[in-house]
């Protein structure tokens, strides 16, 4: 009896053994009915980005060949789109989705799809569109200007007022010491922008750029408004000497000085600056200075301006106290942005006259 079960046993192990292969291979036939499936490479990134009753999706292929086309579902697959994949146009394909849109967020399926019509795993994506109702709210003007700034070495430094709403960045526009047009873009949060190697006397303009985020591929800005540079001025560290006919005084101050036409920068006469007496000092070609009356009144007050060159007129004698007497000849230094400068108001005997050394700070 013990033999029997001896033999028994193994025959059973092996009819068990044979009924769970021929199970397997049922399963794996079932699965392989119609031929071998094959899965496409999905995308490595798709990226949506808002726009003006659009949404662009950037959808960056991965490294599969056989990538044919991509489809896209939106609505709950009420709504989809194909494009087919052009791999000459580099591994980013741009699908603009400009149909049935929601204004606010819409939710998008992608898949890949091969020569074979396999179908890639699904890759998920959310994106803006903005439409009527933002349009009817974005701020129709550009960001304040609250002062505007100039310095010697040179550049200009503008300083904003409050951003508006939905505001992104600020495109500024100006022209360099060479002569070439420059474009900056700026940040929103910035509350002063430094613009390098202005060309002084040359226009800027800017505008504020409007989106509802920072995403946007399409924005919203209005009219360019110029940068209003009769405003602008500069500090400069001046030192000196006033003559009168009674006598003679040290001059040594920080002034402001407005730039004005094509090279020209209006300047206080002396120490009465505050009092309305301002020069317009211009710098010629051969850098020799010419001074004439400040434009508008009340600039012009105390001219006109008497130009002196060669030494102090009768009967004025330079000053020991000032040893740069000598040098105000009337001449600007371009490399270290120093007016060298000596005019007096008045008639022949009772000028008031200005010796002046003038440094940008």
């Amino acid at each position: 009896m013990e033999k029997i079960k001896c033999l028994i046993y193994p025959f059973l192990l092996v009819t068990v053994l044979y009924l769970s292969s021929c199970t397997r291979d049922d399963d794996y036939k079932k699965f392989a009915a119609g031929g071998e499936r094959s899965y496409p490479g999905k995308p490595t990134a798709v990226i949506a980005q808002t726009g003006n009753k659009r949404v662009l999706l950037k959808v960056a292929l991965g490294p599969d060949p056989l990538v044919a086309r991509i489809k896209l579902y939106w609505n709950n697959r009420a709504d989809s789109l194909e494009v087919p994949v052009v791999r000459s146009n580099g591994d980013t394909v741009r699908v603009f989705v400009d149909q049935h849109l929601n204004e606010g967020t819409n939710n998008f399926e992608v898949y890949t799809f091969n020569s074979r019509n396999d179908k890639s795993i699904v890759t998920n994506v959310s994106g803006n569109m903005f439409g009527d109702n933002y349009l009817s709210t974005v701020p129709k003007t550009n960001r304040p200007i609250t002062s505007v700034a100039l310095s010697a070495f040179p550049f200009i430094t503008i300083n904003w007022g409050t951003a508006l709403i939905s505001e992104q960045y600020i495109e500024i526009k100006y022209t360099d010491v060479s002569g070439t047009a420059q474009t900056l873009t700026v940040p929103s949060p910035s509350v002063s922008t430094k613009l390098p190697n202005y060309k002084a006397g040359t226009a800027i303009t800017y505008r504020s750029i409007y989106a509802p985020d920072a995403t946007s591929f399409d924005v919203i800005s209005a009219s360019a408004s110029p940068v209003d540079m009769s405003a602008a001025s500069y500090t400069a560290a001046t030192s000196g000497y006033l003559y009168q006919p009674t006598g003679s005084k040290v001059l040594t101050a920080v002034k402001t000085w407005v730039p004005s036409g094509t090279n020209g920068i209006v300047i206080g006469f002396a120490d009465l600056a505050s009092t309305g007496y301002k020069a317009l000092i211009v710098v010629n070609p051969d850098n020799t200075l010419t001074i004439t009356a400040a434009p508008g009144p009340p600039l012009a007050t105390g001219a006109p301006y008497t130009m002196f060159t060669a030494g102090l007129p009768t009967p004025y004698t330079p000053n020991a106290a000032f040893p740069g007497s000598t040098s105000c000849n009337n001449t600007y230094d371009p490399v270290t942005k120093t007016y060298k400068v000596r005019y007096g108001t008045g008639t022949a005997g009772s000028y008031r006259v200005v010796e002046e050394i003038i440094t940008l700070n």
